[in-house]
């Protein structure tokens, strides 16, 4: 019997490669997006923890702390409107790629569906010639015994 090609295969495979690169690249970008979260999260973490230790103070020492802090609170909120522009800017990137992965997988089955479509007409076709050939050489003794006989 014939081995079953399909000569869509390298396409198909081509297509599948180009999914698992666009999927490592989206883990990327998702590692990318939790570390800006993460940086935010720290800069006001750091902005509390020095409002905490500033609320602690007396009112001498907390004049002039106080003047420090509302200069690296203007710097640290200029950090995280940066950090916040990144982030939606890696989160854009991030849907455009989940919906690119989500167009490749739509192709990606429809031709899946199509090789088996392929695969079940060929196994049919083999059956259906191995049934002929059967039938053949049925007819073909048959009819070599009933010439002799006869």
């Amino acid at each position: 019997m014939a081995r079953f090609v399909w000569r869509l295969q390298r396409v198909l495979d081509i297509r599948e490669k180009q999914q698992q690169a666009l999927q490592a690249e989206l883990m990327v970008m998702t590692e990318k997006a939790v570390a800006i979260r993460q940086a935010i999260m720290v800069v006001r973490v750091k902005l509390r923890t020095m409002m905490d230790d500033l609320s602690s103070m007396d009112a001498k020492e907390r004049l002039l702390s106080q003047q420090i802090f509302m200069k690296y609170a203007e710097y640290s909120e200029k950090e995280i409107i940066r950090l916040e522009g990144e982030l939606e800017s890696v989160e854009k990137i991030r849907q455009e790629m989940m919906v690119e992965i989500q167009e490749k997988r739509k192709f990606i089955k429809g031709l899946e569906k199509l090789r088996e479509k392929a695969k079940d007409e060929f196994i049919e076709r083999a059956n259906l010639l191995e049934q002929k050939e059967l039938d053949e050489f049925t007819n073909n003794r048959f009819g070599s015994k009933s010439v002799l006989t006869a």
